[in-house]
Parts: structure tokens; C-alpha cells; sequence
């Protein structure tokens, strides 16, 4: 079984059943051993496969009074993006001039797309909503974004008919 070997994929794939360990970015790891194939990541081979944790924070910052422009930056020098609090004046001579979804070339850093997966609906029949967490907007600033979802349609109500029988009173 070979492993994908795409952006944000680390190519792998599984040791055959008789020996212990696993083969990852072409080297061979023992059962049970911790490594690191990047600065981002920490691995454990289990069992012929391997599990990783990020070792980069994946926090969620959202607009506050005193930093109502958070953004996610790569830092020169340093493996892990970081929150910077941007100044309001330069968050709107980022934007002067800029086309939805166009970054402006005035910007001091590059914009590092980030955000969260959508939510479960929230209805589990019908029209409900779904939310995110993105900076995929023309700011390149966190918000939470809405979506209309339905997981399923409602089922129909059945058709209100007169009990016969015997009738009770309360």
C-alpha cells in the first residue's frame, strides 16, 4: 500500500506484515518510534503504518477590540505561522483598490489561506446552516462564515384524519 504524495501528504508505505516498522519519505522507522519528517510534524510508526500530530499550533484567533486585524503569517527563520495583530491602517491600504479575492500587491507579507472545515448542519432534516471559521475573504481576516445546508428532507407529516372509537375527555 503506498501512501499519497501530494501537498500536506507525506509519502509512506506500509512494511510488509513480517518485519516491524514502517518505510517513511524512503527511511525505515521501528514499531513504536518517535520521529519528526519536518519542523511541523511528529510521527510514531505503529504497526507498519504511522499516526502524526502537528506540532505548529492550529489555533483559531478571531477579531478582538485590541487586535480587530489578526492575521497568520509565515515568519522568515521560523518553521511555525504566527498571529500578528495588523494595524487598522494597514489593513486598509492592503485592501485600497483590491478586486474580491485579488491580493494587493501593497500587502507586507503574503496572506497564509487559512480556516476550518464546515460544520454538521445545524438541523438534521430541512434548511439549517453550516459554519466556518476561514480567512479566504478579500481581508484575508478571520470571520465566521455561514452556508445553508439541509442533511435530508423533513418526512412528510401524515395527513390529520378523525380518530373513530372510543373518545376520551380530560
Amino acid at each position: 500500500m503506498e501512501g499519497k504524495s501530494s501537498p500536506g501528504f507525506i509519502p509512506w508505505s506500509r512494511v510488509e506484515d513480517s518485519e516491524e516498522g514502517c518505510e517513511v519519505n524512503g527511511r525505515l522507522y521501528r514499531d513504536g518510534e518517535v520521529f519528526q519528517p519536518s519542523c511541523k510534524l511528529q510521527c510514531r510508526c505503529l504497526d507498519g503504518g504511522f499516526t502524526c500530530v502537528p506540532l505548529c499550533q492550529e489555533d483559531v484567533r478571531l477579531p478582538t477590540p485590541d487586535c480587530p486585524f489578526p492575521r497568520r503569517v509565515e515568519i522568515p527563520g521560523k518553521c511555525c505561522p504566527e498571529w500578528i495583530c495588523e494595524a487598522r491602517d494597514q489593513h486598509l491600504l492592503r485592501d485600497a483598490g483590491a478586486a474580491p479575492g485579488a491580493v494587493s500587491p501593497l500587502l507586507p507579507y503574503p496572506c497564509q489561506e487559512w480556516g476550518t472545515e464546515w460544520s454538521a448542519c445545524s438541523v438534521t432534516c430541512g434548511v439549517g446552516f453550516s459554519t466556518r471559521v476561514s480567512n479566504q475573504n478579500r481581508y484575508c481576516r478571520l470571520e465566521t462564515q455561514r452556508r445553508l445546508c439541509m442533511a435530508r428532507p423533513c418526512p412528510a407529516l401524515p395527513a390529520a384524519s378523525p380518530v373513530r372509537g372510543r373518545r376520551s375527555h380530560l
